[in-house]
């Protein structure tokens, strides 16, 4: 579960890390087509970990029981949902200084 929360999560909060200040709905999610090249392929990686068992066995995972599904979707989400509130405040940003 942690592996799966982890490396899905640097791939969703990827899009906060952009910009500090703009939310990502403002900057435009599909803005950056590389980027969601790379994230599409770093996502298909992740999913061959966890759903091909001869990866699994090297890389020491078991299968996710389907009851912690919800949970690895949360805990997934929850960084772009607390950046995005911070941004929403303006908690953790900087001004251009001249």
């Amino acid at each position: 579960m942690a592996f799966s929360v982890l490396a899905i999560s640097e791939l969703i909060h990827v899009f906060n890390v952009r910009n500090n200040e703009k939310s990502i709905f403002k900057t435009g999610i599909l803005s950056n087509i590389k980027l969601i090249l790379a994230i599409g392929v770093s996502f298909v990686l992740v999913l061959a970990i966890l759903l091909v068992p001869a990866l699994r066995e090297i890389f020491s995972i078991v299968v996710l029981p389907k009851e912690n599904i919800f949970e690895v979707i949360i805990l997934v989400l929850s960084p772009l949902i607390i950046v995005e509130i911070m941004k929403l405040l303006k908690i953790n940003t900087f001004k251009n200084e001249q």
